[in-house]
């Protein structure tokens, strides 16, 4: 008897054949032929793909849903983050949470199932803009797995011992990791070491913004790697953006690459949200705006995808939408065969999960069943439709049903 069984569904990875899945409170307790019919609820998947739940590893929910008050009218890195600062010099913590949970209930109707975001960290506000997220943290756990990077701002001068304070108390009410910019600081090597320090001092993850420029300049990401060998924090840094590694040379890119990969971080491309800040200044051909996601895959390096800003001065555009990023990013990476388009998704799915250590993830017996079903049959299928999340399960209870119904009348008369 199980509470829950999913029959006749084709399992991302596994997809020739059809297999049930049998769920028992939280957890996948069975996958195989025919599990019969005792379940206290029965979905038939009807041969449609299953995955495990997206997981949004890299995006701002105190800053999403404010494009409509807030204006970036260069449309740079830097008016955004002028227009982000001077928003939260008068910031209101109830606004802050009322916009992160409106854009954390559409992730969530999306099929994402568990999310990482930023949080700003100021010394001029202190903890108030990430307290509202740790409540939204709590007040939704039941259906989204929410981790907290408690993420400093950059501030002349550096970062001092009084903003490692508001750090360290930021960890102790609840955030999960520490963040930040080191290419934005006056001294990046400065910073770099004070915000390893702290984390090992912590023990927390670290999950940085690095080299997000236009520049040829890889000196922050190149440091963050020797740091992370040198600390002994192998597996335990994420470094985002990381696009001024297209500007460099192949050879300063290769070297770079392999000190990433002997320092087991994982890189998380951005390209929505990078498309449309960078390359802005180029006078022909304005570049993609995003790492060097091939190389990073062939020298074995984890790499994930994810939303970044939604609807805010960084961009004004998006709907918290994995499926949606996966597309996009497999263009701009000029990913498009069945193995390629595979690969895609496990960046927005396994990739991430891996990262953010995410318990019991995937589509095994014991597994949490944290899954979404889609109306395709692969992953390619999947992608290249933008088929519909018919179904998004969190920890073994259905959380949304989505329908997509369309009417051909053109074919009645």
């Amino acid at each position: 008897m199980y509470s829950l069984l999913i029959k006749n569904a084709r399992l991302f990875g596994n997809e020739c054949q059809l297999q049930d899945i049998g769920i028992n409170g939280d957890s996948i307790v069975r996958i195989g032929r025919d599990l019969g019919s005792e379940a206290d609820k029965i979905i038939d998947a009807q041969g449609k793909l299953i995955i495990p739940g997206f997981v949004d590893i890299h995006t701002h929910l105190d800053k999403s849903m404010t494009s409509h008050m807030l204006k970036n009218e260069s449309g740079t890195l830097m008016g955004a983050i002028v227009s982000m600062n001077e928003f939260f010099a008068k910031y209101d913590p109830e606004d802050v949470y009322r916009r992160a949970r409106q854009a954390a209930e559409l992730a969530i109707s999306r099929g994402t199932t568990a999310i990482r975001t930023n949080v700003t960290i100021d010394r001029n506000v202190g903890l108030g803009v990430i307290r509202p997220i740790l409540k939204l943290k709590e007040d939704l756990k039941d259906v989204l797995t929410l981790q907290v990077i408690a993420f400093p701002s950059s501030h002349k001068g550096g970062i001092k011992e009084s903003d490692l304070d508001v750090l360290r108390q930021a960890i102790s009410e609840g955030a999960d990791l520490l963040g930040g910019c080191p290419h934005l600081e006056e001294e990046h090597k400065h910073f770099t070491d004070h915000i390893f320090l702290l984390a090992k001092e912590l023990d927390v993850d670290l999950d940085l913004h690095v080299d997000e420029s236009d520049e040829p300049n890889v000196d922050a990401l190149e440091y963050v790697a020797e740091k992370t060998i040198e600390m002994g924090y192998q597996g335990r840094v994420n470094a985002g953006h990381c696009t001024a590694l297209s500007a460099v040379p192949k050879k300063v890119a290769d070297r770079v690459i392999g000190k990433v990969r002997d320092a087991g971080m994982t890189i998380t491309t951005l390209p929505s949200c990078n498309l449309y800040l960078m390359g802005r200044h180029d006078g022909v051909l304005q570049r993609r705006g995003i790492t060097r996601v091939r190389e990073f895959l062939e020298a074995g390096v984890r790499v994930c995808f994810a939303s970044d800003n939604v609807r805010d001065p960084f961009r004004p555009f998006g709907n918290h939408d994995l499926l949606q990023e996966a597309l996009l990013t497999a263009q701009v990476v000029q990913m498009g065969t069945d193995k390629e388009l595979e690969t895609i998704l496990r960046m927005g799915t396994y990739n991430p999960a891996q990262t953010m250590k995410l318990p019991k993830y995937g589509l095994e017996e014991g597994c949490y069943a944290d899954l979404v079903i889609l109306d395709a049959v692969s992953a390619p299928e999947a992608i290249v439709k933008q088929s519909t999340k018919e179904w998004i399960i969190k920890r073994g209870k259905v959380v949304v049903r989505n329908t997509l119904a369309t009417e051909e009348v053109w074919k009645q008369d």
